[in-house]
């Protein structure tokens, strides 16, 4: 059994990994700034 959690425990974390660097990885869309919180 603990090398079941282990396994999944590994699995785990990749995904984490994975769905945390996501943003950068995998979709490019940058939304535009409201005007309300531009600095001009």
């Amino acid at each position: 059994m603990k090398k079941f959690y282990g396994i999944v425990a590994a699995v785990s974390t990749v995904m984490a990994a994975m769905l945390a660097t996501s943003a950068c990885w995998w979709f490019f869309y940058q939304p535009e700034e409201p005007a309300s919180l531009r600095n001009e």
